[in-house]
């Protein structure tokens, strides 16, 4: 898409943003999500129903919701045709006005299902017989890549992917320049050292423990703590009670700062 100086310029063109969101289990990356205006929830892990039900404060948030979970009654095939046309459904709807926000809820998981599918469906041979486990990972990898390319951040409204985070071991840390970045997205194969790069923010979510029963939700989006988090909208190292809001209000101090 083209866009021309003045059209970046107008104060009340609308700021979209592309967000992966790392985290470990509990740290919000679901929430965070649903935090965002008019979502469309693609869900590969249950749990999304009672997550919804148990914070209907965020209900107004999320126009529709449809869970891509493999099962005996559906194999993975059947199940990524559906996500393709659902994908497809948020296109069309953005332009309708419909939806704002298209959010993957997670990308981990669709690796490893997609892993399954290319053994039952793509599998790689070598030129003896042998099933060519390199050959099928490099499948996994630029499936992952053309499909967050061209079905994600092709949206034109806001995209959040959550992701969930691992501790790489020392071969992997070993390939990397900054060695000290020991913490990288959980996804199968090697697209993990490259999809951070193709987002507007590659943030990593936290749970902090303030009393009893009482927590806080940080957001880091610069690097440090061993995570690569990055962003382009001038976000602070840190963001307290990470939400839609608060990430957008830091954007809008970002560019008053810049503008003065």
């Amino acid at each position: 898409m083209r866009y021309t100086v003045a059209e970046l310029e107008k104060p009340e063109s609308k700021t979209y943003i592309k967000f992966l969101v790392n985290g470990g289990p509990g740290t919000g990356k679901s929430y965070f999500g649903l935090t965002f205006p008019k979502v469309a929830w693609l869900l590969t892990e249950p749990g999304g129903k009672a997550l919804i039900e148990s914070n209907p404060q965020l209900m107004p948030n999320l126009v529709w919701m449809e869970e891509f979970i493999q099962s005996p009654e559906e194999s993975t095939k059947l199940v990524f045709e559906r996500l393709d046309k659902a994908i497809d459904l948020a296109h069309q709807e953005f332009k309708e006005g419909k939806i704002e926000t298209l959010f993957l809820d997670n990308i981990s998981y669709l690796s490893e299902n997609r892993w399954i599918h290319i053994n039952t469906f793509e599998p790689s041979r070598t030129t003896q017989g042998a099933t060519d486990t390199r050959g099928m990972y490099g499948t996994l990898s630029r499936w992952l890549y053309s499909f967050t390319y061209m079905k994600l951040l092709s949206f034109k409204g806001n995209v959040v992917v959550s992701c969930h985070e691992q501790q790489e071991d020392e071969e992997a840390v070993s390939r990397k320049v900054d060695k000290s970045m020991t913490v990288a997205p959980a996804i199968l194969g090697g697209f993990r050292d490259k999809i951070a790069g193709m987002f507007t923010g590659s943030i990593y979510l936290e749970k902090i423990r303030k009393a009893e029963n009482v927590y806080e939700y940080w957001a880091r989006c610069q690097k440090g703590s061993n995570r690569d988090a990055k962003n382009r909208c001038g976000l602070p190292e840190r963001v307290p009670n990470v939400s839609y809001k608060a990430i957008m209000e830091q954007i809008a101090k970002h560019k008053q700062a810049v503008n003065k």
